[in-house]
């Protein structure tokens, strides 16, 4: 169902209508307009209830259809039912509001919200339903749900304002990328400012040592995916080789023909042949070659250990 639909049917309760609480209409339901229902179990479910913001009009033909199904007598009689629904209340969107974004200490002001009317049920505000303010201080949509019947929703609304206290690292001056970040290049701000779902860098040691993926400009908050950790093997620096085979292991120095972090290939130029030998990085200037991936023939093939 879209927000418009949702808005243009959840009005107003009909008048003369019955209001049914659930999914299904009970007896007692039934007995509201038609005391003779009223000798079946109270909770006995008979119909099912129509969706939120329709109605279901029964005939007297269909009411007397239905009673004689039960061994009962109803003539003349009509009914209407229709879900129990409510509008919001304020207090009940600042509490879930508050429960999503879990900042007791956050200020928030609700400007507008949903005027339709909705049946009871869970309210729920996602992080992801949560616009970002396109200026500091401006108001931002936050979309919601209300679930009702175990799996189904309608779309709510909140236009809301949003600050709380928040730490945030943020460049002191340009950053390249794919340049180390040094400790002068960042700096820790403390004030009140939009919370929003991703949460920035709080500390120079965060950012210290890593590389920038793009240009970042002076005065911008710093955020985990704007970063990347520096390989742990540099192209060109000469690294230890690990070679295991069974019980045999072999150790020596090579230099790195690529880069790369812990767990990527890397090429390493091996000593015995001078050719380049596929390795995986193992940690800082350390590098692993498996010896089963390679033919041991006495040429020692391209990209092969032997002599």
């Amino acid at each position: 169902m879209t927000w418009l639909a949702a808005a243009l049917l959840l009005t107003a309760g009909s008048p003369g209508c019955i209001e049914v609480e659930g999914d299904r209409i009970l007896a007692r339901h039934l007995a509201a307009a038609a005391p003779a229902f009223g000798s079946l179990p109270a909770e006995q479910h008979l119909l099912f209830a129509p969706a939120p913001g329709a109605r279901r009009v029964m005939s007297a033909q269909e009411m007397a259809r239905l009673a004689a199904r039960y061994g009962l007598a109803v003539e003349g009689v009509q009914a209407c039912f229709e879900r129990l629904t409510r509008p919001l209340d304020r207090e009940q969107i600042i509490a879930a509001l508050r429960k999503a974004l879990g900042r007791e200490d956050a200020s928030i002001e609700l400007i507008e919200f949903s005027r339709h009317r909705v049946p009871p049920g869970e309210l729920e505000f996602p992080l992801a339903g949560l616009s970002t303010p396109a200026t500091p201080g401006a108001a931002v949509l936050w979309r919601g749900r209300v679930r009702y019947d175990g799996n189904r929703s309608l779309p709510v609304w909140a236009r809301v304002r949003i600050k709380a206290s928040l730490q945030r690292l943020v460049a002191a001056e340009n950053l390249a990328a794919g340049r180390a970040i040094e400790a002068r290049q960042v700096r820790v701000e403390q004030g009140e400012w939009f919370p929003s779902a991703e949460k920035p860098l709080a500390a120079v040691e965060q950012a210290v040592g890593k590389l920038p993926r793009r240009w970042i400009r002076a005065g911008s908050v710093l955020y985990e995916r704007l970063l990347t950790a520096p390989p742990e093997v540099e192209r060109g620096q000469v690294v230890e080789v690990e070679v295991a085979s069974g019980s045999a292991q072999l150790r020596f120095r090579a230099r790195a023909e690529t880069a790369g972090r812990s767990g990527d290939t890397v090429l390493v130029r091996s000593p015995l042949n001078s050719r380049a030998v596929a390795a995986r990085v193992a940690g800082p200037g350390k590098v692993v070659i498996n010896a089963n991936a390679y033919q041991h023939d006495a040429n020692g093939g391209v990209g092969g250990l032997g002599r």
